[in-house]
């Protein structure tokens, strides 16, 4: 068998997501090319592929959020209204992710942009300037 790009798996889900298809059939189709194919170890690349092209095509935009504690309801929405702005996406999906050794403020990743207002980031920007 031929093998199939990632990113035209990608492109392929996006469409079939996007045209409505429940995203556990496209699943099985996904999992089945990879199998197929002797690319399972590829699936984590292939989700954040999808979520590339999904991101590009303002249908969805998936927002992995670290902070040093639980953010608040409404810091929250506020982050999903300027993800949403920053990426036009029509809908917004929200991962949240504790981690202390950030000490403070947040990070938020899209599969497009990064917007990091961490302590410690600023702590290594201060430490490599001197």
């Amino acid at each position: 068998m031929n093998r199939v790009s990632r990113r035209s798996l990608a492109h392929w889900a996006a469409d079939q997501l996007i045209a409505g298809r429940p995203a556990g059939s496209v699943a099985k189709h996904l999992a089945a090319v990879l199998k197929e194919s002797n690319t399972t170890g590829q699936v984590g690349f292939l989700v954040n592929d999808i979520a590339w092209e999904l991101e590009q095509r303002q249908a969805l935009a998936v927002g992995k959020i670290t902070s040093a504690r639980p953010l608040a309801r409404s810091i929250e929405k506020a982050l999903a209204s300027q993800i949403k702005k920053a990426t036009g996406a029509r809908d917004i999906l929200l991962e949240k992710n504790i981690d202390k050794s950030v000490l403070g403020g947040v990070r938020v990743e899209t599969a497009n942009h990064v917007w990091d207002t961490t302590v410690a980031r600023k702590l290594s920007e201060l430490k490599e300037a001197f």
